[in-house]
């Protein structure tokens, strides 16, 4: 399994490249976010500017403290120095600008977060009492939760020291009454009546890019489709699929480029719903969207939930064919798109991928 530098490692690395010595500075601050509902969220950008008129703040990274357990509902969308996307590593600030961190609270669960950090204490076990003979114990609070966080920047210099933001989110039920999120991070698929629940590997073809042919990998959860009157796709009821593009030798898929690793990250639109046609065999849709991230280095759908892409970007207004009809429970959907030429607005990935003709298939099983 591949090794994630968490925020802990960025502190260790501090401490050594400073000498064992304490840090220069602590600074704190406290973000709050709007009391949200499960099946919402909400974003902010975190702010912090470089006041110094002639040195450029050199950062060696910025992540999650790893003493709670509330990172599963926070995530970093992605990291800007002003409105230009970095990595979370290696950050180089100049002066007057800003390091621009956009922050997305989901809450997952009804589950207030447990952590001691900073003086602060969450999610403690409450007290055993016993009970009399014929007593129950009360059922667990479940109309709202507090979640936590601690987002570390670690700055090298020219003053060395960390910057610790504290994220708290207050969670409610959904209007529905849900009170968690599947934790697969796909929807739960149950086929039968109006939902058919599509099982199988998603594959990827660049022919300019890809000269041993296409990428496959198995989905992470099934894909839910309505198939009342049509059929259905909500765009977030896609698990998101990683592939990775490895090399930068002659003849490799980064050939030429700086770096020698790159994940791409495809996920739904959240608010977009997808439609068409499905006539028992064959299915043809409509308006599917897809967000577009881009990471420097391997990681794998695990980690895909707190990224922070340097490539951040969507593609709408797609259309789904089929490719091999349902027989016998098995299908092959497939989209055939042919980029623009700036498609994210990021010149060094565009240069890249621009006018590139991507193959999709998503080939497996469709119970109804």
């Amino acid at each position: 399994m591949k090794k994630i530098i968490t925020p802990a490692i960025f502190l260790f690395l501090a401490s050594f490249q400073w000498g064992c010595q304490p840090a220069n500075f602590t600074a704190w601050q406290q973000e709050k976010f709007d009391k949200t509902p499960i099946t919402e969220s909400q974003t902010k950008t975190i702010s912090l500017r470089n006041n110094n008129s002639q040195d450029v703040e050199k950062l060696l990274g910025v992540g999650f403290d790893g003493s709670s357990d509330g990172r599963v509902h926070f995530s970093i969308d992605k990291v800007m120095v002003g409105t230009r996307t970095v990595g979370t590593k290696n950050i180089i600030v100049p002066p007057g600008s800003s390091l621009n961190i956009q922050i997305t609270y989901k809450p997952r669960n009804l589950d207030t977060t447990q952590a001691s950090f900073g003086g602060w204490v969450t999610g403690e076990e409450p007290r055993f009492n016993p009970y009399k003979p014929g007593e129950e114990p009360p059922p667990p609070d479940h109309s709202e939760a507090t979640h936590r966080v601690v987002l570390l920047a670690v700055y090298e210099s020219p003053q060395s020291g960390i910057s610790q933001i504290e994220l708290v989110g207050e969670a409610v039920p959904g209007p529905n009454g849900e009170i968690s999120l599947p934790e697969s991070g796909a929807s739960d698929c149950q086929p039968g009546g109006e939902t058919a629940c599509f099982t199988g590997d998603f594959s990827i073809d660049i022919p300019k890019i890809f000269t041993t042919g296409p990428q496959q990998t198995p989905l992470a959860g099934p894909i839910r489709f309505s198939i009342s009157d049509g059929i259905k796709l909500d765009m977030t009821d896609l698990p998101p699929i990683v592939f990775v593009l490895k090399g930068n030798g002659p003849g490799e898929p980064l050939e030429g480029q700086p770096i020698g690793a790159v994940s791409i990250v495809i996920r739904g639109v959240e608010g977009v719903q997808a439609s068409g046609t499905f006539d028992g065999s064959q299915i043809e849709m409509q308006d599917l969207a897809f967000r577009i991230q881009v990471v420097i280095g391997e990681i794998g759908p695990e980690d895909a939930l707190g990224i922070a892409p340097v490539v951040d970007f969507t593609i709408d207004k797609l259309s789904m064919t089929t490719e091999e009809p349902l027989t016998d429970g098995k299908i092959t959907l497939m989209i055939d798109k042919t980029l623009s030429q700036n498609p994210s607005g990021n010149p060094i990935f565009d240069d890249f991928f621009g006018g590139v003709q991507i193959l999709v298939r998503f080939k497996g099983n469709l119970t109804q």
